[in-house]
């Protein structure tokens, strides 16, 4: 009788250790790490590095389709002050730059009026999913990293995803939008 080799143990290896997913835990890695250093940051450094990343996060993490759903669960990794303390160093650095207004959030189909986000926000969520999932994939134990990455692809699809893009419009518009300049 013929093994079915789509539920072996070495696939399941290979996936978390695919050379796809582990180019998408290095720019996660990478990114995590520029925001937990941004404190400081000049703002138009920063608005560069993060125009570079984010669209390579989300080339990286699009190209992970047909994650095998596992049973399981992992603990968050990131805490309430680790989010708040990335969030205020990302709206530090943004200044008055980190407000913008957004169509494409939950709260508009209940308005006729746009709903005012932040970058720092939007960041600082996009980080507490990939640092859960970079710090488990640093644990190094398989199981808990593929339900850790087909977590984090999922919840990519149905909100981190939209929030890296809204992030990276308004980047967009801080560095080539309108009259205000860049210190």
């Amino acid at each position: 009788m013929p093994q079915n080799l789509s539920n072996s143990p070495r696939e399941e290896r290979a996936g978390v250790y695919a050379p796809d997913v582990l180019d998408f835990i290095r720019v996660a890695t990478e990114y995590c790490k520029q925001l937990e250093q941004c404190e400081g940051e000049q703002r138009g450094r920063f608005i560069d590095v993060m125009l570079r990343l984010l669209p390579m996060l989300y080339l990286k993490v699009s190209m992970l389709h047909d994650q095998p759903e596992m049973a399981g669960y992992n603990e968050a990794k990131v805490t309430e002050e680790d989010y708040n303390y990335i969030r205020a160093c990302v709206a530090g650095v943004m200044g008055e730059r980190d407000d913008y207004l957004d169509v494409f959030v939950e709260d508009f189909r209940y308005s006729d009026q746009p709903v005012l986000q932040t970058v720092s926000e939007n960041l600082a969520d996009v980080y507490q999913a990939l640092r859960d999932l970079v710090e488990i994939f640093r644990e190094g134990h398989e199981e808990s990293m593929q339900v850790a990455l087909g977590e984090t692809v999922e919840r990519f699809r149905l909100y981190w995803g939209q929030t890296l893009l809204n992030a990276l419009r308004a980047l967009h518009d801080a560095k080539y939008g309108g009259s205000q300049t860049e210190s």
